[in-house]
C-alpha cells in the first residue's frame, strides 16, 4: 500500500511540472536567456509562468494571442498546485485525485487554444514526460 502512495505522490509531483518544467532539459537552462523571449528568472523550483510558455512556445510556436491564453492557465495550475501541496488535512490519496483533476482541467484549457497540430505535439511532450516519470519510478 505504501508503494502504490509513494508512486501515486511521485505521479502527482512530477505531472504538476508537464507544462511548467518538462522542457528544461531540452531548452536553455532557467539561468541563461532565451533567444526572442524577455522571460524573467526563475525564482524557487518551478518556472515562472511566463518562462513556461516561452518553453512551450519553442515546441508549439504559439502565437502572442496563444501565449496570452496560455500565461493565466499556467499561472491558475501553479497557484491550485502549491495550494493542494501545501494542504496538510488531506490525505495522499484524495491530493493525488485533486492534482489529477487540477492538470486535467487545465490541460483542456490550454488544449483549446492549440491548432490541431499543436495538440498532437502537445500530446507527444506529455508522452515523453510520462515516459520520464516511468524511468524515475524505475518501472
Amino acid at each position: 500500500m505504501k508503494s502504490k502512495i509513494l508512486i501515486v505522490a511521485s505521479f502527482v509531483v512530477l505531472s504538476a511540472s508537464i507544462s511548467t518544467c518538462a522542457f528544461a532539459q531540452q531548452e536553455p537552462s532557467s539561468n541563461q536567456s532565451i533567444p526572442g523571449e524577455s522571460a524573467p528568472q526563475t525564482t524557487g523550483s518551478w518556472p515562472t509562468p511566463e518562462e513556461a510558455v516561452a518553453r512551450m512556445s519553442t515546441k508549439l510556436n504559439l502565437t502572442e494571442d496563444q501565449k496570452s491564453k496560455i500565461t493565466p492557465i499556467i499561472a491558475d495550475r501553479q497557484t491550485q498546485m502549491r495550494a493542494l501541496m501545501a494542504d496538510t488535512s488531506s490525505r495522499k490519496m484524495q491530493k493525488a485525485r485533486k492534482a489529477k483533476s487540477i492538470l486535467s482541467d487545465s490541460d483542456k484549457k490550454i488544449e483549446a487554444t492549440l491548432t490541431d497540430d499543436q495538440k498532437k505535439t502537445y500530446e507527444q511532450m506529455k508522452d515523453e514526460m510520462r515516459e520520464k516519470m516511468k524511468s524515475h519510478r524505475g518501472m
